[in-house]
């Protein structure tokens, strides 16, 4: 009977419950007194040891995730490349490969080229301002030009 006493005491205890009965078992019980002390040895130390941290600013961690994500990015463009180098490799020399094969040694004139060089060879032209005199031009009045007769 009596272990069933302290049995229910270390419930209300352990509940948090203040009562005149558990106070006046606990002066007669040497175990559930210990019990007691005990407990609140353990709670004491746990609050002694209880860290008050202020949360980082929203901003650190959105810094912090963005961080994250370059390197990761970072991380698998170089993996990318270094699995795509090989492959690119190979193109380049299948290009130069085909190129070097298709290469003629004696270059074909182009013929814009050539009409150009032509053009220059010509002999000069006589000036636009001697062929055309002033006395080849007829008047015309502006409204002759306009199109409105007077």
């Amino acid at each position: 009977m009596f272990r069933s006493k302290c049995d229910e005491v270390r419930t209300q205890m352990e509940r948090s419950v203040n009562d005149v009965l558990v106070e006046r078992h606990l002066a007669v019980c040497a175990d559930c007194a210990e019990f007691a002390a005990l407990q609140l040895w353990s709670h004491q130390v746990m609050q002694a040891g209880e860290v008050t941290a202020m949360p980082p600013l929203m901003s650190a961690v959105w810094a912090s995730i963005h961080r994250a994500s370059e390197q990761a990015w970072d991380s698998a463009l170089s993996r990318s490349f270094r699995n795509l180098l090989p492959y690119m490799v190979a193109v380049v020399a299948l290009i130069l490969l085909v190129g070097g094969l298709t290469y003629t040694r004696t270059p074909q004139p182009v013929q814009a080229a050539s009409a150009a060089y032509a053009v220059l060879n010509t002999p000069e032209v006589p000036a636009v301002a001697s062929v055309m005199n002033a006395t080849d031009l007829s008047s015309q009045d502006a409204g002759d030009i306009l199109g409105v007769r007077h």
